[in-house]
């Protein structure tokens, strides 16, 4: 019986290093390949993670065909997620891409309809979504009846241009060859970070409502275009029923990456849900009553993901069940992402 599953990333970006970062200490899984154009990058894999020469390629392809790789995490641009994904499924290799898993209904379809023909596992690197402090929200927020929920604030925002601001200015601008600023990449903050509230939005609702999805209606989008073309500050607010959901993401303001759910009589509020550590919480406060809960596993938010991974398909599952983001949750995640990124 296979004791570990052997991994291979494509692109060796910075998702990519914290990605790998993950693998530090786990027993379950291993890094055994990773496939750049750039020397350089995959110098720095060879020694940062132990290495052997022979499993560094700089064609993606010589990757894919390595049979002794059992899952890859494809890590390059979005705009560049369907093309590989496709690769991966028709060469039967279980798939771990990173978010968005594709910038379009119409390509997240097909990409699971091969997965499906093929019948290997896809997944989105959604991390925080294998991460046991998402349980923990769900045991807190289910302490209420939806019914005295008015409404939940989600966001997700970090300055991803830098520089000093005086007197509120910033003279350094946003550089379109960087992977965020450039429309060509399918770049913009509704792409790279919208994924993360509107997912937890959609998961803590269905949780509510005996774990089904509820398909929300959209009442309102705003969003900042840059100087390169892209969206910077985004908003989307959604009705779920009586519930109305507010919704934004950044790229370039630090926002307060919480989660807030206004009760009747009180309100949850999720601190730094996104990446579980020392500073993720939950402040129940209700009936002029606060509880604090403590995330209580504060291990490496992608050392969870891999392992959790690895686990399954040691196991030979390939079908993600709830509350984990199975193929219908991800299809329904970007279908509501291009329709904001559209609107």
């Amino acid at each position: 019986m296979k004791k570990y599953i052997n991994w291979g990333v494509i692109g060796l970006g910075n998702a990519a290093k914290a990605f790998s970062s993950g693998f530090n200490n786990l027993t379950n899984s291993k890094l055994l390949a990773v496939a750049s154009k750039n020397e350089e990058k995959r110098l720095f894999f060879k020694e940062k993670f132990n290495l052997k020469k022979e499993y560094l390629y700089e064609n993606y392809e010589d990757l894919i065909n390595n049979k002794d790789l059992d899952i890859v995490y494809v890590a390059l641009p979005h705009s560049m997620h369907k093309k590989w994904c496709l690769k991966l499924a028709n060469a039967k290799k279980n798939i771990l891409v990173e978010k968005p898993a594709a910038t379009s209904l119409d390509d997240i379809s097909e990409i699971i309809n091969l997965v499906k023909l093929n019948n290997v596992f896809l997944t989105e690197g959604i991390s925080f979504r294998f991460h046991s402090f998402v349980n923990q929200i769900l045991s807190a927020t289910k302490k209420f009846n939806i019914n005295d929920i008015y409404s939940i604030e989600s966001n997700f925002g970090n300055d991803a241009i830098g520089g000093k601001k005086i007197f509120g200015l910033r003279f350094k601008k946003p550089d379109k060859k960087k992977r965020l600023f450039n429309p060509n990449l399918a770049g913009g903050a509704i792409w790279d970070g919208g994924c993360y509230p509107l997912s937890l939005v959609r998961l803590i609702i269905s949780n509510l409502n005996e774990k089904k999805f509820i398909k929300p209606k959209i009442k309102q989008i705003k969003k900042f275009i840059g100087t390169t073309g892209v969206d910077e500050n985004s908003e989307l607010v959604l009705e779920f029923g009586k519930i109305l959901s507010t919704i934004k993401t950044s790229i370039n303001s630090n926002l307060q990456n919480n989660l807030i759910i206004k009760l009747k009589n009180g309100k949850i509020i999720v601190n730094n849900p996104w990446n579980p550590s020392r500073n993720s919480s939950i402040d129940l406060m209700f009936n002029n009553q606060v509880e604090t809960i403590p995330c209580l596993n504060t291990e490496n938010v992608y050392k969870s993901e891999i392992e959790t991974i690895s686990n399954l398909l040691l196991k030979n599952v390939i079908e993600l069940k709830y509350p984990l983001p199975d193929l219908n949750d991800i299809k329904e995640n970007i279908e509501f992402l291009e329709k904001w990124s559209k609107g």
